[in-house]
């Protein structure tokens, strides 16, 4: 697992170069990036920089002062950074669903998404938990069936749970993923099931599977607690089982 940024760090940066203003250089914000214990290596606040400047909270331009290289001077666009969601990036991140790979959106997010994003092909990712509260909350409010797109992958991906729910709790969707996690479970450790038994027996042993190690590590206590926001519970509420195990069944690729 790629080693996440500090968001701390990136808003410090932020600021430093605000602070600045017309010296925000390289150099000089290195110095005094430096000054204040933030880096310490060119090649961190490289990656930081570029970060900031993918996600547009910085814009970058170059000046000749006669040197062999260019002069980088920064300056601080927004403090909301922007990332890109949507079916086409849960394709990237291996959603195995045939779907059109063009639904692909921008939108205004935080620093702690930020540093968890990744650049493919030029373009900057949110997470793959950011990707799938953002489906979760499109669904509960445009009933866009995306739903299907998040029971996919939580059933079938270990993911960092605490996270996932943190982010849940912030979009006010954090009763209704934990109500999705729990039925899931509750529809796999069934003894009857509806769908075709060499079907349902291969989404049982992978969530069971994934289940058992939120459970050893204690993280499942967190589904257990009183989540923050009930948008779309009643969506999750009626999901039939057929609904469910067909979802991750797709995403396995035992069925069609």
């Amino acid at each position: 697992m790629p080693r996440i940024l500090d968001t701390r760090k990136a808003e410090e940066l932020t600021g430093i170069v605000e602070t600045l203003g017309d010296a925000a250089s390289f150099r000089n914000i290195m110095r005094e990036a430096a000054h204040r214990g933030v880096f310490k290596e060119n090649k961190t606040l490289r990656r930081y920089l570029d970060l900031l400047v993918k996600g547009k909270v910085l814009t970058m331009r170059t000046r000749d002062v006669g040197s062999v290289n260019l002069q980088q001077l920064y300056t601080v666009k927004s403090r909301k950074p922007e990332v890109c969601v949507g079916s086409a990036v849960l394709r990237r991140y291996g959603l195995n669903w045939e779907i059109p790979d063009t639904e692909m959106r921008l939108v205004v997010t935080d620093f702690d998404n930020l540093v968890r994003s990744k650049v493919l092909e030029k373009t900057l990712m949110a997470s793959l938990e950011d990707c799938l509260i953002q489906e979760l909350h499109r669904d509960a409010s445009r009933k866009s069936g995306t739903i299907s797109f998040v029971i996919a992958i939580i059933s079938t991906r270990v993911l960092d749970l605490p996270y996932l729910l943190r982010r849940a709790d912030e979009m006010r969707l954090g009763t209704t993923l934990r109500l999705l996690l729990n039925r899931i479970l509750d529809v796999v450790s069934s003894k009857e099931t509806e769908v075709a038994a060499s079907v349902f027996m291969a989404v049982r042993a992978h969530f069971l599977k994934i289940a058992r190690q939120y459970s050893q590590s204690g993280l499942w206590k967190l589904v257990e607690e009183r989540g923050v926001g009930r948008l779309g519970f009643q969506t999750v509420s009626s999901l039939s089982e057929h609904e469910i195990i067909m979802a991750a069944a797709k995403q396995l690729g035992v069925t069609g």
